[in-house]
């Protein structure tokens, strides 16, 4: 929620400002998915009922994931995609929707779907980086990188730490996760969209 408001405020500043409207969708359909994870985590509900919490889940995720790969376009183009595009990016994560069906609702499908966006988005960040010398995309590439390492956490199943309380592999990639959201909001920042002297 954070994130969502951070990023309307900067929507004056930013160049295009589709740029923020894009960013400020894909986290709103990651809240949404936090608040589904919470509820299917954090309390003792039915098969069915978790069954129920997963469909919206999935899609928020898949809508999340789109948004964020639409965001990463804006930025390498340096200005704003036709509707054409975010309406075939939305597609796609109905369409990724629908594949967690096939494979039974299985979660790895989906780190599958994010790692396959993160790698376009790390080529991408290093060519704004390289080529264009802009500072953001450190930011970007950091969030990233840390977004990656989370999402490895999440597909070893096993992993666990305690910190006051003990966090399975779920709980330790929801922490780190965070570290990655506060990274790439830095990057996205219009304070930090300037050219790195040489």
């Amino acid at each position: 929620m954070y994130a969502i408001v951070r990023l309307i405020r900067f929507r004056a500043a930013q160049d295009p400002p589709q740029r923020a409207t894009v960013w400020a969708l894909a986290f709103g359909f990651l809240t949404v998915a936090g608040l589904l994870g919470f509820v299917a985590h954090g309390f003792v509900l039915s098969p069915e009922t978790l069954r129920f919490l997963w469909q919206p889940l999935f899609l928020c995720l898949g809508l999340t994931i789109s948004m964020f790969a639409v965001g990463v376009i804006i930025d390498l183009k340096e200005s704003s995609v036709s509707p054409a595009v975010i309406v075939a990016s939305a597609v796609i994560a109905v369409l990724f929707y629908a594949t967690t069906h096939l494979f039974s609702g299985d979660f790895l499908v989906f780190i599958v779907y994010e790692a396959f966006v993160m790698l376009f988005a790390i080529v991408a960040y290093l060519i704004i980086l390289v080529k264009r010398r802009e500072s953001y995309a450190r930011w970007m590439l950091a969030g990233i990188v840390v977004t990656l390492i989370a999402a490895v956490i999440q597909a070893t199943g096993t992993a666990s730490i305690t910190i006051i309380w003990e966090f399975d592999h779920n709980g330790i990639f929801h922490l780190v996760q965070i570290l990655g959201i506060l990274l790439i909001l830095t990057g996205l920042s219009p304070r930090n969209v300037v050219k790195i002297r040489i």
